[in-house]
């Protein structure tokens, strides 16, 4: 099978998602090519060397038989130029604004005509999922995105690496092995309420960790200590007693994916794809995001005061995360998908 994916500028899990999909399909004898910009490319070592114009989508899909494009923005260029092909649009982040200004109705009115041109829109979240049958989508259903570094955290024994490698990961970073460990692995943007976790930071013992890209311009923030990106982050994971994601909106987060898959207990807002995954395996804060310092303070507190609770909890996630899907399997489910909308 011939396949075009296309992707706009990405710095996170969607271009590591993109890179995957790419990598496994081609293993399983599929012709791939990806359109997207040159810093994508570098970046996440996508194949191909077109660029996600309408000029060049549009060369492209004339040879392929699914035009799988993974964003809006990138559903909105193969929208406007796939004649032939199949078209697969997967949505990873929420397409329709709040409020009712007119920027988001124009926007809204954009977002209906490219979903409904789709043969199959997915969504990384069940409520992307719902966005999308609301906006007309002829068919949509659920396609989680795995994370790669699953499958090698549950492989590792919790308690032996950390005996073995805890306190120098920590000690190599000024933090103390004796103390707790409030881990977050987060870009530094707007949808991260990386201010939010600063004041939360503030509130509750432990030394509260920041790890990713986009720190070199954010100031010291208090009780907050910012190491910048990592190119590994399972040891962090491994090494942390708590991961917390005080995100406005996630999908199936994949750095939730792979904390449950190290048994590193999660404190996560309840939004977007996040209770799919942690309900029952984790703490979920409730409430809107102005006020949800507090909440993330006190559950994080209670993480760490309950220690066997905790792990109990953290076990079960990783049981569960036992039961998901590969990389290889995922791109077999894919297949499927794309013979199912070429018929």
């Amino acid at each position: 099978m011939r396949i075009l994916l296309c992707l706009a500028s990405a710095a996170g899990g969607i271009g590591t998602h993109v890179a995957d999909l790419a990598a496994s399909l081609s293993r399983a004898g599929h012709e791939v090519q990806v359109a997207t910009d040159p810093d994508t490319r570098a970046r996440f070592g996508l194949p191909g060397e077109a660029p996600l114009t309408v000029g060049a989508v549009k060369d492209l899909a004339r040879g392929a038989d699914v035009v799988h494009a993974h964003g809006f923005r990138a559903g909105l260029v193969a929208a406007t130029v796939v004649g032939g092909p199949a078209l697969v649009i997967s949505l990873h982040n929420p397409i329709r604004g709040r409020g009712a200004s007119p920027r988001r109705l124009a926007g809204e009115v954009a977002a209906r005509a490219v979903i409904r041109r789709a043969d199959l829109v997915t969504g990384a979240s069940s409520d992307l999922v719902d966005d999308a049958r609301a906006l007309g989508a002829r068919r949509a259903e659920l396609a989680p995105v795995p994370s790669p570094r699953v499958p090698g955290l549950l492989a590792t024994d919790r308690v032996a690496w950390r005996r073995a490698q805890r306190t120098d990961v920590l000690t190599a970073h000024g933090l103390e092995p004796a103390q707790p460990v409030v881990l977050t692995i987060a870009r530094v943007a707007p949808q991260k309420g990386i201010d939010v976790l600063a004041a939360a930071a503030e509130q509750a013992r432990g030394q509260w960790v920041l790890v990713g890209p986009g720190q070199d311009h954010l100031s010291q923030r208090g009780a907050l200590h910012l190491v910048g990106e990592s190119r590994d982050v399972r040891p962090w994971l491994l090494a942390a007693d708590v991961l917390v994601v005080p995100s406005e909106w996630e999908a199936r987060a994949l750095v939730v994916q792979e904390a449950m898959a190290a048994g590193t207990p999660v404190v996560a807002r309840r939004v977007g794809g996040l209770p799919d995954l942690v309900d029952g395996v984790g703490l979920l804060v409730d409430g809107p995001q102005a006020e949800a310092a507090g909440p993330i303070a006190r559950a994080v507190a209670a993480t760490l005061e309950h220690p066997r609770r905790a792990a109990e909890a953290a076990e079960r996630a990783r049981e569960r995360a036992r039961g998901w899907d590969g990389l290889d399997e995922n791109a077999t489910r894919w297949t499927l998908r794309y013979s199912a909308v070429q018929t």
